[in-house]
């Protein structure tokens, strides 16, 4: 639904990325993308991969990044596996040092790696280990990863940290309550540290996709009419991003939802209300 007149209205068309351009900026140098081994994080790996990048893959799965630097390597690119669960702190920081170690600065970190569990507050009072474990994933483990990653663009005076988002973050409905709040801590760190990092020249870019048809969205909209975005379109908002170096990329509903929410918050909780006793 990507290029239908609804999707164009709303901003969600596949943006155009200049290949040339693209190559020229990360033609021969590192590129790390989390949740590299399916979805968004797999097309953006090949996209990066046949710009002429060494894109350095990261996810759990060792088998689905193996077969993945195959394939990156065939679009004329080379790639470097790293499996890693980054609910595990320890092991994120020593991944993003090991990278530090073998391919210097990144020019680009794609924090892509995400989990997303639908649950009503009702159903997850009794389990704490649901809220600990998105934490992790959405944004504990991405800081324990970016820290030493960043120290090194800061450094090199030069990269991008690009985080896929979602518009959940500024629009966060009954339900989503866990994904939205460890996404949006996430976004928080990054809008405090972006001012100290552009002194460095790295720039932070905060993607807010729309709704994205990938295996994490598949149990709760498979059969959604929503308009959407497949997975390689999203990851031209990725790359398109990396040229532009824009702060926010968002679509224009989800900016102005957001500050709906903060500007009507008892209206937006009504409406919200009354959405989520329908759907109930």
């Amino acid at each position: 639904m990507s290029s239908s007149p609804v999707a164009a209205l709303l901003g969600m068309r596949p943006h155009q990325v200049d290949g040339g351009a693209l190559r020229q900026l990360l033609g021969g140098r590192p590129v790390v993308v989390t949740g590299a081994s399916r979805g968004v994080g797999r097309q953006v790996a090949l996209r990066c991969g046949a710009a002429g990048a060494h894109v350095v893959l990261l996810a759990r799965g060792a088998d689905a990044l193996e077969d993945l630097v195959a394939e990156v390597a065939s679009t004329g690119g080379s790639a470097t596996a790293i499996p890693v669960d980054l609910r595990d702190l320890g092991a994120a920081t020593a991944a993003a040092e090991r990278i530090v170690s073998a391919h210097g600065a990144p020019a680009l970190l794609v924090s892509n790696a995400g989990h997303s569990i639908r649950r009503d507050l009702a159903d997850y009072t009794d389990r704490l280990h649901d809220v600990t474990r998105l934490a992790g994933v959405n944004m504990l483990g991405p800081i324990a990863l970016a820290l030493p990653l960043l120290a090194a663009m800061r450094q090199a005076r030069s990269g991008q940290l690009i985080s896929v988002g979602t518009v959940g973050m500024a629009l966060p409905g009954p339900g989503w309550s866990v994904y939205a709040a460890t996404k949006a801590g996430f976004d928080a760190w990054l809008r405090a540290i972006s001012p100290e990092l552009r002194r460095d020249r790295v720039a932070v870019t905060s993607i807010h996709l729309p709704l994205t048809r990938t295996a994490m969205s598949a149990p709760t909209y498979r059969h959604s009419r929503l308009p959407s975005l497949s997975a390689d379109d999203a990851a031209t908002w990725v790359c398109r991003a990396a040229l532009t170096r824009s702060r926010v990329v968002s679509p224009w509903w989800g900016r102005l939802g957001g500050v709906a929410t903060s500007a009507l918050p008892s209206l937006v909780d009504r409406i919200s209300t009354a959405a989520w006793r329908r759907a109930s």
